[in-house]
């Protein structure tokens, strides 16, 4: 019995703070051939799942680099701390998924149905995804250093204490986003919506916010030094604290 226990204890691996059996090469198979859409922890990199539905699927932990998504389902699918390196999510279906802590560096996400979906703490650094509609999702901490977000949809997403240094979100939308404490420094929000966001604390410095309107929006304690803020909206803002140093202002005059 001694013996038992103590196999079953080796046998046991440690994944976000759970202890759970190791995926076996067997269940690769199934999920592969479509017998369960379960499979944490297995080693599936570059894997054909386009038009797959995955809803509610638990694949957390799994090595899924370079994996095809494209129009999948995923709504509700765990996928917390897994490799999706380069994988292609496009026109995918991640309604309320959960992707904490996801490596996605270089995934591509482009006109995703993101709504409510959990991104927080994930490393999405130079990740395409231009027109994914994000309203309401968590990417609190996530790293998006140079992503392109062009055209998104992010009302009332919390990107709180994230990385945004050089990404793009030229023509965003992003009313009562919560971007407080956001290091984004060069980052390009030209034509952007941000009516009553929050960027209380914000690193703003060289970011470009051409016609962008920020009515409304919090920029207490914020660094705008060197930013251009030409043509853009600033008015109703909170601008308690904030250094505007440097910066090229609404009215084309440069800020001392």
């Amino acid at each position: 019995m001694r013996r038992l226990a103590a196999i079953t204890i080796l046998g046991l691996v440690m994944s976000g703070g759970c202890w759970t059996v190791p995926a076996r090469a067997q269940d690769a198979e199934a999920f592969l051939a479509g017998k369960t859409n379960d499979c944490p922890g297995c080693k599936l990199p570059g894997a054909q799942l386009k038009r797959r539905n995955l809803a509610g699927a638990d694949l957390a932990g799994a090595n899924l680099a370079g994996a095809t998504f494209h129009r999948a389902v995923l709504r509700g699918a765990n996928l917390s701390g897994a490799d999706l390196t380069n994988a292609n999510l496009n026109k995918t279906d991640l309604l309320q998924a959960n992707l904490s802590r996801a490596k996605m560096n270089g995934a591509m996400l482009f006109e995703a149905e993101a709504g409510r979906a959990d991104f927080t703490g994930a490393d999405l650094t130079e990740a395409m995804m231009g027109s994914i509609r994000l309203t309401g999702g968590k990417l609190d901490r996530a790293n998006l250093t140079e992503a392109d977000l062009g055209g998104a949809l992010l009302n009332e997403a919390s990107f709180v204490n994230a990385t945004l240094t050089g990404a793009s979100l030229v023509q965003t939308r992003l009313l009562r986003a919560n971007l407080r404490g956001v290091m984004a420094e060069a980052a390009e929000f030209t034509q952007a919506n941000l009516r009553d966001a929050n960027l209380g604390s914000a690193f703003l410095r060289q970011s470009m916010f051409y016609l962008a309107d920020l009515g409304g929006v919090d920029l207490s304690g914020a660094d705008l030094s060197h930013a251009v803020l030409r043509s853009a909206n600033l008015g109703n803002t909170n601008q308690r604290g904030t250094n505007f140093t440097g910066a090229m202002m609404p009215d084309n005059t440069i800020h001392p």
